[in-house]
């Protein structure tokens, strides 16, 4: 509730007061941003703050910005950031600006920066395991805080195709699983899974399994960082994927995004 409450008054006030600090004024200095990936509907970058900060960058098609990327509240302060834009248009420059709340209150904003979004590709591949291609979770170990499926931390925030948003159990660990039922049956020939994790070293999982509805395992597929998406090649035949999680640092595991590409077999 504090750390919400800091973020708040840090987007009010950033937004509203020219007597805002700079990030180079941050207490042990301020490290970044890198543009750590861009596609045509989405980027991420990190950044480092010399001490724990809550952070959250304005960003838009001009200088009016009128989005916010967040980091969710479970994350807490820390140093080390990645923020994720979503929802981007193709082949389009954005802006953006970072700002920064220290745990004192004190607010830190940068100058504007810039990227600019990929052409779009007339070939892309659909992504059976999205809630737009109309994947549906059928079943889930659970989600933090009790909450609803398509609530905060929801299971749905595994297949939005949105990085903003992440799936996280409530504390299952290595017994998290998420189930998902595909439109139609699809022969995949690549998964993309994307962990979650957090400050205190906790949440990340390291391994999991994929089963079908016909019983048929596959894995297990490790994923050696949280810091992006970890691509699989496999050959799955499936109407129904269950995710199990077999390997983790325990915690409120769960999956930023996972994603299924392949051809339908009808």
């Amino acid at each position: 509730m504090i750390a919400a409450l800091i973020l708040i008054l840090g987007i009010l006030a950033a937004c509203n007061s020219g007597s805002i600090n700079t990030l180079n004024e941050i207490p042990k200095g301020f490290d970044g941003p890198e543009l750590m990936s861009v596609s045509s509907n989405s980027a991420t970058i990190r950044f480092d703050t010399g001490v724990p900060t809550v952070c959250n960058a304005p960003y838009g098609q001009d200088t009016n910005y009128g989005d916010v990327a967040t980091i969710p509240m479970l994350s807490g302060a820390t140093k080390d950031h990645v923020l994720t834009f979503s929802g981007l248009e193709a082949g389009t420059i954005y802006h953006y600006k970072i700002i920064a709340t220290d745990n004192p209150g004190i607010i830190y904003q940068s100058s504007d920066f810039t990227f600019t979004t990929e052409a779009a590709d007339e070939n892309a591949q659909t992504n059976w395991l999205s809630i737009a291609s109309g994947a549906v979770v059928v079943d889930v170990s659970s989600n933090f805080n009790g909450a609803a499926n398509d609530g905060s931390f929801g299971a749905n925030s595994a297949i939005d195709e949105n990085r903003g948003t992440e799936w996280s159990s409530a504390g299952d660990g290595n017994a998290a699983f998420i189930e998902v039922a595909l439109v139609k049956e699809i022969q995949l020939s690549q998964l993309v899974v994307h962990t979650r994790s957090m400050s205190n070293d906790t949440s990340q999982v390291f391994a999991f399994n994929v089963v079908t509805e016909k019983g048929e395992s596959f894995g297990p597929f490790d994923l050696p960082d949280a810091s992006s998406g970890h691509l699989f090649e496999v050959n799955i035949v499936a109407s129904r994927l269950r995710f199990e999680v077999i390997d983790s640092n325990g915690g409120n595991t769960g999956f930023v995004e996972i994603e299924g590409y392949g051809i339908a077999t009808e």
